[in-house]
């Protein structure tokens, strides 16, 4: 009966987009340090291409506001359904 709720649902939703959210976040923190240690100007290169390292911090910082946000919401659901499942 537990795995037939919609609490389980919600759960693995949220949490999954939560976690992909890290994981993008992860990405673009690396994608920061990378632009970071280029000391050339020169927007001919692939990482000149790169937006500059504040809108890469501010791009960062959202995401992970946006990923702790579902996060949140998916270990709440996840309380909800173990309280309704196993009370």
């Amino acid at each position: 009966p537990a795995l037939k709720s919609n609490w389980l649902i919600a759960h693995v939703f949220t949490c999954f987009i939560g976690y992909a959210a890290f994981a993008v976040a992860c990405g673009t923190g690396i994608m920061y340090l990378v632009k970071s240690l280029d000391k050339s100007d020169s927007t001919d290169s692939i990482l000149g291409s790169l937006p500059s390292l504040k809108v890469i911090d501010d791009i960062t910082h959202k995401i992970i506001l946006f990923g702790f946000l579902w996060l949140s919401a998916g270990i709440i659901s996840g309380a909800v359904w173990a309280n309704s499942a196993w009370g």
